[in-house]
């Protein structure tokens, strides 16, 4: 067997392990949600919104984005082989993690006044935001240890530890908030994050290292490049909770409501759809890249393979959202619905742009130049902000998703022209053959759907779905065989 197609098999074995484990996740939201609404009703989950909301506001300040940006040091020192490098970095990262957990403790007590205030008008829950403040110990050293197997890339173990979590934490909140109604909600979340923690100490004893004594001083000289990276990952995911604010409100103000609802469902299906096929890559993927960034060979083969998957498995994914749209806007909201499907059209076409922008990004985050990614990204959102101002206002609704076609279009060749010139890479013929083919077959639906419209657009859309599903199989068995893969896994079931 070739390294290429060992190569292909692992990326494609990561990504089914973790959409499953995205697919399970959300089966359980979706019972937690049910079962919630009946227990303690809108009232109460309201109220579990809004601790968990103003909680997560504090936590993407508090972590300072080191639990993220530590995955890349900890995949470098993992591949090295060397066991010093790997316990010094190990070391560094715990020690960083109680540090900003502390912190996270600390913000939430010093400001528990002022959060009541700020989110309920009254200091009626202060008492509250102080319980809730233990919740930084549990998560964010839980949150530590998943980084370290993801790093370590322990696909097996991560992928169990987040079912049994998920697991653990509805077993934890039912019994909770059936004995105790609307007041079981800050016991709920605590028990919640407290089960998740237990679960996450069984998998802490598969990472092992040799122990290593470091001063503070040297902890803080060496943790400094996490620290500065995951600043630069906080500030971005600071600025994309600013962007979409300021496009919430533009719709808001220059439109309708329903406009804003659309969108946003719109978006939520979009984003749910697909979201499962990044989520599942980038768990394995950019630890990966971090570990053969230093070598060139090795790292371009490996983004130019990842790129070729991503497109083939979001060809399946696309020809079927495209076709199935009106069906799952009944099926997931109502028929009320129903004008936000032109905005996920056209969004829908964007999606390929998207998944190798995707690809690219995680080039310079691995590389490790912070202010490269941190101005790349600035200028992409502030463009995406730009578009979607312009085409909503003149547009509409449905110019929001032609704003993302463009958006996006604009964005691979702007990262493409910076990682040619910068890094001298450049995606294969292959990868634009098959971003050619995949955007191909999304526009024959859509131009089915505006031709013929429905119902007779599903009769070429059902031919086009079984050409791309065909296409896309026989594309993913010359990489790897399938029936092998299929004849293995059915061995394991029946054991």
């Amino acid at each position: 067997m070739t390294t290429k197609t060992t190569n292909y098999k692992s990326i494609f074995k990561a990504t089914s392990i973790f959409g499953g484990v995205q697919v399970f996740n959300i089966l359980i939201t979706l019972v937690r949600s049910k079962a919630v609404a009946i227990l303690i009703g809108t009232a109460g989950m309201g109220l579990n919104g809004l601790f968990n909301s103003s909680l997560n506001l504090i936590r993407t300040l508090s972590s300072l984005g080191v639990a993220e940006s530590a995955v890349r040091d900890i995949s470098k020192a993992h591949s090295s082989d060397n066991e010093t490098e790997m316990a010094t970095t190990a070391t560094v990262f715990k020690r960083l993690i109680w540090f900003t957990a502390a912190l996270g403790i600390v913000l939430t007590v010093a400001f528990s006044s002022l959060l009541s205030r700020f989110t309920f008008n009254s200091t009626e829950h202060t008492f509250s935001y102080i319980l809730l403040s233990s919740t930084f110990i549990f998560g964010t050293l839980s949150g530590g240890i998943y980084t370290l197997l993801r790093g370590t890339r322990q696909i097996k173990y991560l992928a169990q530890a987040n079912v049994f979590g998920a697991i653990v934490g509805l077993l934890v909140a039912l019994p909770i908030f059936y004995f105790y109604g609307i007041k079981g909600v800050v016991p709920a979340i605590i028990a919640t994050a407290f089960g998740n923690y237990l679960v996450s100490l069984f998998y802490k004893n598969k990472i092992k290292f040799q122990k290593i004594d470091l001063s503070w001083t040297e902890t803080l000289v060496l943790g400094k490049p996490m620290v500065i990276l995951g600043l630069s990952l906080t500030t971005i995911s600071l600025l994309s909770s600013g962007i979409a604010f300021v496009l919430n409100a533009f719709i808001s103000k220059t439109g309708t409501l329903t406009d804003l609802g659309l969108y946003n469902a719109g978006l939520a299906i979009v984003d749910g759809y697909v979201g499962m096929v990044f989520t599942a890559m980038a768990t394995d993927y950019y630890p990966r890249l971090a570990g053969v960034i230093q070598d060139e060979i090795k790292w371009k083969q490996l983004v130019n393979e990842q790129a070729e998957l991503i497109l083939i498995i979001l060809s399946i994914v696309l020809v079927l959202l495209i076709s199935t749209t009106p069906i799952l806007i009944r099926v997931l909201l109502s028929k009320e619905f129903l004008a936000a499907k032109d905005f996920i059209f056209w969004s829908v076409l964007a999606i390929p742009l998207k998944g190798l922008v995707w690809v690219v990004g995680f080039v310079i985050l691995a590389k490790g130049d912070n202010k490269l990614f941190l101005t790349v990204e600035i200028i992409a959102n502030l463009i995406v902000l730009a578009f979607n101002l312009f085409f909503y206002k003149y547009y509409g609704l449905d110019g929001l998703g032609i704003s993302m076609l463009i958006s996006y279009s604009l964005s691979i060749v702007f990262m493409l022209y910076i990682l040619k010139s910068k890094y001298s890479f450049q995606f294969s013929r292959v990868v634009f053959g098959l971003l050619f083919k995949t955007i191909f077959a999304l526009s024959l639906c859509l131009i089915s759907i505006k031709w013929l419209g429905y119902p007779y657009a599903y009769i070429p859309e059902a031919l086009i779905v079984v050409i791309t599903v065909g296409y896309s199989l026989r594309e993913l068995n010359k990489r790897m065989n399938l029936k092998e893969i299929w004849t293995n896994l059915k061995s394991k079931i029946k054991r």
